[in-house]
């Protein structure tokens, strides 16, 4: 077997063999990005000050002699509340991250856009309203009133967040 596959290979035979070291380098590829950590895929918008994550993905192995013991089923937990300083929100590829936030009364929420594309934060029927957030622009509101205020992008309606002001 040639120690370089394409040597002394001319015209189609040449082309076949460059086509399969192409394709094996893309599988190569893809397969050594899907092993990539989730802390690296994700962007991180959206976690409180202060939050931590996970660094893997990979469960961890238990000390001998002790076993795992699944705890009842829950249905997936509201955000976490977060104290009356400021919640932040980024908008990340058409999406608002996180979705939902909840803060205190008298709690601020900043929104910064991270999209190359112009964005805006419209409550509905709040009077609340952004002008349009180009690349890095931010936008705060602080809620003096408790209650579940819902927002859209005016540009983007399919885009919405929700906003959870607790007393």
């Amino acid at each position: 077997m040639d120690t370089y596959p394409t040597a002394g290979r001319k015209g189609p035979a040449k082309l076949t063999a460059l086509f399969r070291l192409s394709v094996v380098a893309a599988i190569a590829f893809v397969g050594l990005a899907a092993c990539a950590p989730a802390a690296m895929r994700t962007a991180g918008y959206g976690t409180a000050p202060g939050a931590t994550r996970a660094s893997s993905s990979m469960p961890m192995p238990m000390p001998a002699g002790q076993t795992a013991s699944a705890g009842p089923a829950t249905s997936t937990p509201p955000p976490p509340a977060v104290p009356t300083g400021a919640a932040e929100v980024g908008i990340v590829n058409f999406k608002f991250t996180p979705a939902t936030v909840t803060i205190k009364v008298g709690g601020t929420v900043d929104w910064t856009n991270h999209d190359d594309i112009g964005h805006t934060v419209t409550f509905a029927g709040q009077g609340i309203n952004s002008k349009v957030l180009q690349r890095n622009d931010r936008f705060s509101h602080t809620f003096d009133t408790p209650g579940t205020y819902t927002y859209i992008c005016s540009i983007h309606p399919f885009m919405h967040g929700t906003v959870v002001v607790t007393g």
